[in-house]
């Protein structure tokens, strides 16, 4: 096991500052001020000096308004080493915009891996808005994006409409029950890809609880690679699962990647050079 702090390169988002549970940031022509939890201590510019023009406030707990309001809608451009990709920010009734920019380095990873291995299986699981899924896509591979939210699918798809990609396969359903339906298959992977959230309610009405359910999914995700060359990428935004027991959970359902493991934290960096964690990961490539 290694054990990494992954940050990012942008050219059209920046953290400008973080404390006291904010961030301040830049995305494209666009100024924001949100909350974040991870966000500890104090800030290195004080907040009274941030010149954010759009500011999240927060309603109830998982809801709040940009006040003034934001635009619908607006593109964001990630270069990376040799390609680039197009997605969607918009605004909402959460804090979050749709686009996860620590994600790019994990993007940048599944590029790499994939390029040049044109029509290797793919699978995303809680896929979002389908970033991962688009570099994936990009490099070649033929992609399984699977989310029980109809309008993330939906998003998601406009993303790749951006893109110019056509090839990615859609499911509407629930992760859990949709991994347990290509075990009973008996369908092989190159790569699977997890992003779950903490709490989630899915198709039906099927509850997700990470640190209950994700210990019961490993198993079957595990069925479906194969020993003999392939990747597995896990992200967790929660702060009661440490990367020690992610590593273990892991472990105890994929044995063969002992000496795989990649595990660290993924990190957005200000200009002074301050980290901000954003969440934990576990990737192997074999």
């Amino acid at each position: 096991m290694e054990y990494h702090i992954l940050s990012c390169q942008w050219s059209e988002y920046a953290l400008l500052d973080f404390g006291e549970g904010w961030r301040w940031e830049q995305w494209g022509e666009f100024s924001l001020q949100r909350p974040d939890g991870w966000a500890l201590g104090m800030p290195a510019i004080p907040r009274t000096q941030w010149k954010a023009t759009y500011v999240y406030h927060p309603i109830s707990h998982y809801q709040g308004e940009w006040r003034p309001p934001l635009p619908e809608k607006w593109r964001l451009t990630y270069y990376g080493k040799g390609w680039r990709m197009q997605l969607w920010a918009r605004k909402g009734r959460f804090k979050h915009l749709g686009v996860f920019p620590e994600q790019a380095a994990h993007w940048e990873w599944l590029y790499a891996c994939l390029k040049g291995k044109s029509g290797m299986q793919v699978l995303n699981l809680f896929a979002y808005t389908g970033g991962a899924s688009l570099a994936a896509a990009l490099a070649g591979a033929q992609v399984t994006h699977v989310d029980s939210s109809k309008s993330a699918l939906k998003w998601a798809a406009e993303n790749a409409r951006l893109n110019q990609i056509s090839t990615i396969r859609w499911i509407p359903e629930d992760a859990k029950r949709f991994v347990e339906r290509m075990v009973r298959k008996g369908r092989k992977y190159y790569g699977i890809l997890l992003d779950p959230p903490t709490y989630g309610v899915g198709a039906g009405g099927r509850r997700w609880e990470l640190e209950k359910d994700l210990p019961n999914l490993l198993p079957s995700v595990a069925q479906l690679l194969s020993p003999e060359g392939g990747l597995l990428l896990i992200n967790i935004y929660s702060g009661e699962i440490s990367p020690l027991t992610l590593f273990r959970l892991t472990l105890e359902s994929v044995p063969f990647l002992e000496k795989k493991v990649e595990l660290g934290e993924l990190v957005l960096l200000t200009p002074q050079r301050r980290s901000l964690s954003t969440g934990v990961y576990l990737r192997a490539h074999w």
